[in-house]
C-alpha cells in the first residue's frame, strides 16, 4: 500500500490545524485589544471632561445678555492655544467641535472660524442627551448623532459636557461640550495598538459598531483613508453582530485572505458608556504565518 497519499493528507491536516489556531490566537489577542479600547474610551471622556470643566469659567465669562457670539467664539478658539495649560491638554484629545451651548440647549457658537462655523442656533439636546443633564448641573458623556457642515449626512459623536455657570455657585447659564467623532477615537486607539504590538508584527484595524455599521469605512472622511477599516473585511462581520451587542454579548471570529495565507483573528464587545448596542470591533493578523 502506498502510505504516501495519507501521509501528504497528514500533512496538509496538520498545515491547516496550524492556521486555524494562528486565528484563533490573533482572535484572543484581539479581545485584549478590545478590552484596552474600552478603558481608552473611559479615559477620553473622563479626561475631556476635566479639561473642559477647567475651562469653563473662561468661557462661562463671555455669555452675558445680549450674547455676542463673535466674543464667545474666540473664547473657545482660544481654548486651543498650546501655549496655554489648556490648549496642551487640550490637544490631548481628538476632538472635532467644542461648542458653547445657551441654557435654551441652542449653540452659540462653535471653535472654528465664523464661515465654518454651522453650530450657532442650532438645537443639540435631541443629539446629546448629556447636554441636558449639564444644562441641569451635572456633568457626563453620551453619544449621538449630529450634522455639523452644511448639506453633509449625521455624524456619530462622543460627547463631553459640563455645565456654565456665570459664579462657582450660581445659576447654570449654559455648558460647555466636547465631541470626539467615533473615527477618530477608532484612530487614537489603533495608533496607540500599532505602538505597543510594534515588536509583534501585526496588522491591525479598529472600529466601532454605531447604528447598525462600521465607523470608520466607507465613505468617513473624519480619518485618513488608510485607516478606514479596509472594505475587504466588512462582509467577514457575522450578520448578528447587532443583536449580540443589542444583548451585551462580547464575542470572537476568525476568517482567512489569499487562499488561508492571511489568518484573521477579530473581537467585538460592547461599550456601555456609549449607549446599548455600542461596540467595538478590533481585527488583527499577525504578518508572519
Amino acid at each position: 500500500m502506498n502510505a504516501r497519499p495519507l501521509v501528504i493528507a497528514a500533512l496538509l491536516l496538520g498545515c491547516s490545524n496550524g492556521r486555524e489556531a494562528v486565528g484563533r490566537e490573533a482572535a484572543a489577542r484581539a479581545t485584549a485589544h478590545a478590552r484596552e479600547g474600552i478603558e481608552a474610551v473611559g479615559r477620553l471622556q473622563g479626561g475631556l471632561q476635566t479639561v473642559l470643566a477647567g475651562a469653563a469659567p473662561t468661557v462661562a465669562a463671555a455669555i452675558a445678555t445680549p450674547i455676542d457670539v463673535a466674543r464667545v467664539r474666540n473664547r473657545l478658539r482660544d481654548l486651543h492655544d498650546d501655549r496655554s495649560a489648556t490648549g496642551r491638554q487640550l490637544s490631548l484629545y481628538p476632538t472635532w467641535f467644542v461648542a458653547a451651548v445657551g441654557a435654551d440647549g441652542h449653540a452659540i457658537a462653535g471653535d472654528l472660524e465664523p464661515a465654518r462655523d454651522y453650530l450657532p442656533g442650532k438645537d443639540l439636546r435631541t443629539a446629546f442627551p448629556c447636554l441636558v443633564t449639564a444644562l441641569s448641573g451635572t456633568a457626563g458623556s453620551c453619544s449621538g448623532d449630529f450634522v455639523t457642515t452644511e448639506g453633509a449626512a449625521p455624524r456619530g459623536y462622543m460627547v463631553t459636557a459640563v455645565p456654565l455657570r456665570a459664579a462657582a455657585d450660581g445659576p447654570v447659564v449654559g455648558a460647555l461640550v466636547g465631541a470626539m467623532t467615533y473615527g477618530r477615537v477608532a484612530k487614537a486607539i489603533r495608533e496607540a495598538l500599532n505602538v505597543s504590538t510594534l515588536r509583534d508584527r501585526v496588522q491591525l484595524a479598529v472600529g466601532f459598531w454605531h447604528h447598525g455599521r462600521i465607523v470608520p469605512s466607507g465613505m468617513d472622511n473624519d480619518v485618513p483613508a488608510a485607516l478606514l477599516v479596509p472594505d475587504a473585511l466588512l462582509p467577514r462581520v457575522p450578520a448578528y453582530i447587532g443583536e449580540r451587542l443589542a444583548a451585551g454579548t462580547p464575542f470572537t471570529f476568525t476568517f482567512a485572505e489569499n487562499q488561508g495565507a492571511l489568518q484573521w483573528g477579530a473581537a467585538v464587545a460592547p461599550v456601555p458608556a456609549l449607549g446599548p448596542g455600542e461596540g467595538i470591533l478590533v481585527f488583527r493578523a499577525p504578518l508572519r504565518q
